[in-house]
């Protein structure tokens, strides 16, 4: 914004620039008006009494004028002195000053106790809220103005604010500024005032002005403080704006009683599909005791990013990578709920694409879950293949058929401390299909499908059935299934009530019945690294189930049929039977708990209900329910979840329950059971509200987390306060950071930006 009103001036120079001598027109292209002129010498004239001059419509100038009680103008050098009420005004911006002085030939001068006000044009109007019912504009002032080059400034004893009131509630104060248009603005001995208080100082303050916004130069410096870090740390960071479409920050923080930690990030963005960033940090920890516990000295990096590109031939490229060298320092020095949790390394990256009923991806996936320090489970595949050729119709044959073949090095890797167990193996599968649809009536469909799959493996189970040995194994089976749904049966009614001027009913039956034939060796296909595909042969499923749906269409009043149709309410319930009961223990579309349950030959009852009694509010349910659980002669509830969400003008509201038992013959898990809330208040047309959201362990009778969050938006600034806490429980010992506390504040200037955490997070991890 300090660019806008020192472009004005730049004007101004070519608005005095363009006097020149002459009896006809005192100033060609401007109209001189209410003016008494005088030559004082041969080279000198003056014009004095209320002189205003405005610049002609056509010319350069159309739009400026310039007023001042006396002005004086030596035509051989161009000096021009003007005393009393100088204003100089441009369509975007006026400046007022008692005097100023100004050479036209040289276009260097200086405006005198000058003051001023300027558009901030499109830049103001990007974020117009910060603005309230105020114009995006930005108020200067300073005790000189000085042009010191051709696109050069100098302001002393000055400040400037976008708060345009009788009494600013902000203002930035310097004891001098050097301004470079387009460029950059160095204020001295800055002093950021708020309601006239000074809140922060810095003895040297660079500010960038460049019209992309984007400038190389240092970052303004954080500071914070952590009992997990043993005190305060203050942080630097260097930005590089390479060009439009690239830029880099350096950083390092330096922790009083820790160490060092240094780092970079580099992102980019060439397209749309032609983008990414990356983030690498080390962090160089010494001995220290904190909190009465020797810590040793360590080192450890971090690595963050990802990228999409689109690639040649259809083809697209995309990466992404989260991973750290040691968890405990992850856990620790990221004071948030969701860092602080984070215990699982991520590396992936894949090319794909897709031609027709053609698609292929090739991939590479790396996924490490900590469960402590020392004890970690690894799997992905490195690397994989996938290709799917579906929808293929076969001659004039109500026939489509589709293969789909996968070809991996499956990881699998199990370490507990020293110790490590490698189940990794290869493996390439194959399975053609086609589908046949015996029916398409609206009111009944019916498919039928057969497939066959074979699935090659490069080890296989020994003859106790436990160890993984080297001997290669393929698998076969044959899979023939039909589908039905329906018949459908609706029915209109028409309530005209507040809810619904019309209302459908709708039931929808479904079953299907499905064989796989038998397995020859299935009991010697190993499992650990693929238990998402473990397949039970020589089993018949059937799987049935009924739907229920209610849709309400409301008129607007006085528009008949100009209501669009809603579901209202849909309630679906299912269930399956097999006859080879281990099945059960494998169908991971019951998802409470399937792999705990013991065998059986009929899967828990699952219900699922979603309700959306108006557009704003939503409820979701489900419940699973084992009726006949195996070895145990009582029913048992094996899990339930119920969200609902509320969106409304001056408050979004989100709750919810989830609760699961596990439970099987050889051993017995304690169940979950959490409670979620959340809720945002907006009043007064978002000027002020607030954020609360909390977890909490009913189980473990444990408040996991907690968030408050309160803010004030005026006219032109507005503050944040939040405060929030989370706790783990004593029994999970994943956690390294069992809580913690703390407290931000942040405050924005309207025009300015954001300054979050001046003072730092107070308090810190116990």
């Amino acid at each position: 914004m300090v660019r806008w009103f020192l472009i004005s001036l730049g004007v101004a120079g070519l608005t005095f620039a363009s006097v020149r001598e002459s009896s006809a027109q005192i100033v060609p292209g401007w109209n001189t008006k209410q003016f008494s002129l005088e030559r004082i010498d041969a080279d000198r004239v003056r014009l004095q009494r209320e002189v205003e001059i405005e610049g002609e419509q056509g010319s350069p100038n159309a739009g400026q004028k310039f007023f001042a009680d006396d002005l004086q103008l030596n035509i051989k050098t161009g000096e021009l002195i003007a005393e009393g009420n100088v204003v100089f005004q441009t369509p975007t911006a006026q400046i007022s000053a008692d005097s100023v002085v100004f050479n036209t030939k040289t276009k260097m001068g200086t405006f005198s106790s000058a003051f001023g006000i300027a558009s901030l044009g499109e830049r103001g109007n990007e974020n117009r809220s910060m603005f309230g019912t105020l114009e995006p504009d930005v108020y200067f002032y300073g005790m000189s103005i000085e042009k010191v080059g051709v696109d050069k400034y100098r302001i002393s004893k000055g400040g400037f604010t976008t708060c345009v009131q009788p009494t600013p509630r902000w203002e930035i104060v310097s004891g001098n500024a050097t301004v470079n248009l387009d460029d950059y603005v160095v204020l001295r001995n800055a002093v950021i005032h708020v309601k006239d208080v000074p809140v922060f100082y810095l003895p040297l303050l660079y500010y960038p002005i460049q019209e992309d916004e984007r400038a190389t130069g240092f970052l303004m410096p954080q500071w914070g403080a952590s009992q997990a870090m043993g005190g305060s740390s203050i942080g630097n960071a260097f930005f590089w704006a390479i060009n439009r479409s690239q830029d880099a920050t350096f950083f390092h923080d330096y922790m009083f009683s820790r160490g060092n930690g240094v780092g970079t990030e580099y992102r980019y963005i060439f397209g749309p599909q032609a983008q990414g960033n990356v983030r690498y940090y080390w962090l160089d920890e010494k001995e220290a005791i904190i909190n009465g516990t020797l810590r040793t000295p360590r080192r450890s990096n971090t690595v963050q990013g990802g990228l999409s590109q689109n690639l040649p031939f259809g083809l697209s490229a995309r990466a992404r990578v989260d991973y750290f060298s040691n968890v405990t320092v992850q856990q620790t020095h990221n004071h948030d709920f969701i860092n602080a949790s984070q215990s699982n390394r991520t590396v992936d990256a894949g090319v794909s694409g897709s031609w027709r009923n053609l698609s292929m991806n090739g991939s590479y996936r790396r996924n490490e879950v900590f469960f402590n320090e020392d004890d970690s489970t690894l799997s992905g595949a490195s690397p994989g293949f996938t290709a799917s050729l579906s929808g293929v119709k076969l001659g004039r044959l109500p026939i489509f058929a589709t293969v789909n073949a996968e070809a991996a090095r499956v990881l699998y890797v199990e370490n507990f401390g020293e110790e490590s167990f490698d189940s990794g193996l290869g493996k390439a599968d194959f399975f053609p299909s086609i589908r046949v649809p015996l029916s398409t009536l609206p009111y009944l469909q019916v498919n039928a499908t057969a497939a066959y799959r074979t699935t090659y493996y490069s080890e296989s189970l020994a003859e106790d059935l436990k160890t993984q040995i080297e001997v290669p194994i393929t698998r076969t089976y044959g899979d023939m299934r039909v589908e039905v749904v329906g018949p459908v049966f609706s029915r209109v009614f028409n309530p005209q009530n507040a809810i619904a001027d019309r209302m459908k009913h709708v039931i929808e039956p479904n079953i299907s019945m499905e064989r796989r034939t038998t397995i020859e060796n299935e009991q010697f296909i190993p499992t650990r690294a693929g238990a998402y595909d473990r397949i039970v042969g020589g089993t018949t499923q059937m799987n049935y189930g009924l739907t229920n749906r209610l849709l309400v269409r409301k008129d607007a009043p006085g528009e008949p049929q100009s209501g669009a149709p809603r579901e209202f309410m849909s309630v679906s319930v299912r269930q399956s039977y097999y006859t080879n009961e281990k099945a059960s223990s494998a169908d991971n579309s019951y998802g409470y708990g399937y792999s705990y349950r013991s065998p059986n030959a009929f899967s828990p009852i699952s219900l699922t209900a979603r309700a959306t009694p108006t557009d704003p509010l939503v409820v979701d349910y489900r419940v699973e329910y084992d009726p006949v659980p195996a070895n145990d002669t009582s029913p048992r509830l094996l899990g339930m979840s119920l969200n609902g969400t509320l969106r409304a003008e001056r408050a979004d509201v989100t709750g919810g329950w989830t609760r699961q038992a596990y439970a099987s013959v050889d051993r017995t898990i304690p169940p979950n059971n959490y409670v979620h809330g959340g809720a945002t208040l907006r009043f007064a047309g978002n000027k002020y509200g607030g954020n609360v959201t909390y977890n909490y362990d009913i189980a473990r009778s444990t408040l996991l987390n907690h968030r408050y969050v309160a803010f004030y938006n005026a006219q032109c600034c507005g503050i944040s306060v939040e405060y929030q806490a989370f706790n783990y429980p004593p029994d999970l010992n994943r956690f390294y950071l069992p809580k913690d506390r703390r407290f931000n504040m942040s405050f924005t200037l309207a025009g300015v930006g954001s300054f979050s955490n001046f003072f730092g997070a107070f308090g810190g991890g116990t």
